[in-house]
């Protein structure tokens, strides 16, 4: 078999989605932070919104559950990486570690996913495992790398790992299970992982930017999904989440009802 190959930043949305800093500037919560994640990662925190007209989000949760299609990555295959404890213990012993809710990496450690499409209409779950499944038995299991940690312009106060899955025909192997089910290719595929209590100082910011800067474009983890998931959650940072279905490159997809 030929060697699997990975898309790289030419193919990928990474450098126009990340965030920069220039001198002086600091970590500051955008509104989507503040209204999906913050109440669920410090409640007290006076730069919480609680609600918005509208919307049915009430303190970081919603009461209408949210599906999607999500590529799941195993906490032992994230964690286990000699890389990814190399870096974790760089930001521990940064100054910006205090401000870093640890807490919220252990309770989410069995959820750590990468979303390919968001806002599945209930409806329309049948379908997708349908379609996923069939190009799944076509293409086979997805071999993935994740790179060092990316900041990006919306959401600011969470730190992702981004995904760069294996080509496929030289396409990215995600944007063709995008495309399956209809949906635009978004050349975007991030694991939400550390989540920020409290805003950064300049000085602290200045430290994660160049912490980012020296992991950027390291693999810190090779890994092979066994199967896309179908997600269902009421909550942003996956708390709440349950599978509807798993889809596998063999066999039907199994669905819980």
């Amino acid at each position: 078999m030929p060697p699997i190959t990975y898309c790289d930043d030419e193919m990928m949305a990474y450098r126009s989605a990340r965030k920069t800093f220039q001198p002086g500037e600091r970590v500051v919560f955008d509104e989507g932070y503040r209204l999906a994640h913050l109440p669920l990662v410090n409640a007290g925190h006076p730069a919480v919104i609680s609600e918005v007209d509208g919307r049915d989000y009430r303190n970081g949760t919603y009461e209408k559950t949210r599906y999607a299609l999500v590529m799941p990555i195993s906490a032992d295959a994230f964690l286990e990486s000699d890389q990814v404890q190399a870096l974790e213990l760089a930001i521990k012993s940064s100054s910006f570690a205090p401000k870093i809710a640890w807490e919220l990496c252990e309770r989410r450690r069995l959820q750590l996913h990468a979303t390919l499409a968001g806002g599945v209409p209930e409806t329309d779950l049948d379908r997708y495992a349908a379609v996923v499944q069939d190009l799944l038995d076509r293409i086979g299991s997805i071999s993935v790398c994740l790179k060092g940690p990316f900041l990006g312009t919306r959401n600011t106060g969470r730190i992702y790992f981004p995904v760069y899955p294996q080509k496929i025909r030289n396409e990215d192997a995600f944007a063709l299970v995008q495309k399956s089910i209809g949906v635009s290719a978004t050349k975007l595929y991030l694991v939400g992982y550390y989540h920020m209590r409290n805003e950064l100082d300049p000085l602290e910011t200045t430290e994660l930017a160049e912490l980012i800067d020296q992991w950027r474009d390291r693999i810190v983890v090779r890994t092979t999904i066994p199967f896309l998931e179908l997600l269902a959650t009421n909550d942003d940072l996956a708390l709440s989440a349950r599978t509807h279905a798993k889809i596998s490159a063999r066999g039907t997809p199994r669905v819980k009802r």
